[in-house]
């Protein structure tokens, strides 16, 4: 094993066996935060009317042992009829090479007041279920290494899993023709997510976004920001993309208190009902040399017509945002 594999292996058994005491785990990120909005703020569900059907899927370092694989598989619709919005959301995250899996279900409402002839406020609820479980037998303790050779030998444990965990999140989001802003609240009660016989919270997690839509002829510009904290975790993605015809280019910077994180580049299309966008982070941290960079790809089928946006430009906006 190399010095680069162990320093990893080590560093997941330090989060493993932190875990049922001392967890403070981050929820997983993505890169698109439009590929499904509703993750970022549960305001944003139904808000472009139409049915729409989203999958999310990003595979963090895998040239690094323990990747981090995120799924998101999301549908949600707007009710005009009652100034609503409802949706459902899976999520399936996997780290440590699937040592350790959260499966989350969750469930959406929003609605919408109209303060002006342009703008609207709107409000959102989350609430989920989650079950953690953790793979033991795939964790490389002290003892199982050969100072000597680095070689590993033997095995420990088994799966340990959490029972289904409650959870409640929500948000609120005001927006115009061209420009919107949100605030949402994570885990709010802050769970218990213990694999054992302890006590481990999962953090609060707070995220800030905001965004503009400017058209220089016949490019739409879209600059953005998203700003999230989480118990010791804080970061934040600037980010500006650009459409023009079918197709949209984009960059962004994440820096993860206290240091960069990464460069992320992406590329859009939409074309009728279809709208998909692959994405590519390029570590600039420290970790670069192990922890090369992430893929991120997203689909997104939009069933249907908004039922009407004429007078909300915003909609039309958001659906063709990455």
């Amino acid at each position: 094993m190399n010095p680069t594999m162990k320093a990893f292996r080590i560093i997941q058994l330090v989060l493993f066996m932190g875990l049922p005491v001392l967890s403070e785990a981050q929820d997983p990120e993505f890169t698109q935060t439009m590929g499904t909005p509703s993750y970022f703020n549960p305001a944003f569900c139904g808000i472009q009317q139409n049915l729409r059907v989203g999958l999310q899927y990003r595979d963090q370092w895998p040239n690094a042992p323990g990747s981090i694989i995120s799924i998101a598989a999301s549908a949600d619709m707007g009710i005009p009829s009652i100034n609503s919005g409802v949706g459902l959301m899976y999520m399936n995250d996997q780290a440590a090479d699937a040592d350790l899996t959260t499966n989350t279900i969750n469930a959406y409402y929003a609605y919408e007041v109209k303060l002006g002839p342009r703008s609207y406020l709107r409000f959102g609820i989350n609430p989920s279920i989650f079950q953690r479980s953790v793979n033991s037998g795939q964790l490389v303790y002290g003892n199982q290494i050969n100072p000597q050779t680095g070689v590993i030998q033997g095995s420990n444990g088994g799966t340990v899993s959490t029972a289904f965990i409650p959870n409640m999140s929500a948000g609120a989001l005001f927006y115009n023709n061209n420009f919107y802003a949100g605030l949402a609240a994570y885990n709010i009660f802050e769970p218990n997510e213990s694999l054992v016989n302890g006590y481990a919270t999962l953090p609060r997690k707070f995220v800030v976004q905001a965004g503009y839509y400017l058209s220089l002829g016949q490019i739409m510009f879209n600059p953005y920001v998203l700003a999230m904290d989480q118990g010791t975790f804080r970061q934040v993605l600037p980010g500006v993309n650009a459409t023009l015809g079918l197709f949209t280019l984009g960059a962004s910077f994440r820096q993860t208190d206290p240091n960069a994180d990464a460069v992320n580049f992406l590329i859009g299309f939409a074309k009728g009902i279809f709208k998909v966008c692959y994405s590519y982070d390029l570590t600039v941290s420290d970790a670069r040399a192990a922890a090369t960079g992430s893929h991120e790809l997203s689909l997104v089928v939009q069933l249907n017509k908004p039922c009407d946006t004429s007078d909300k430009p915003m909609i039309g906006h958001l659906r063709n945002s990455y």
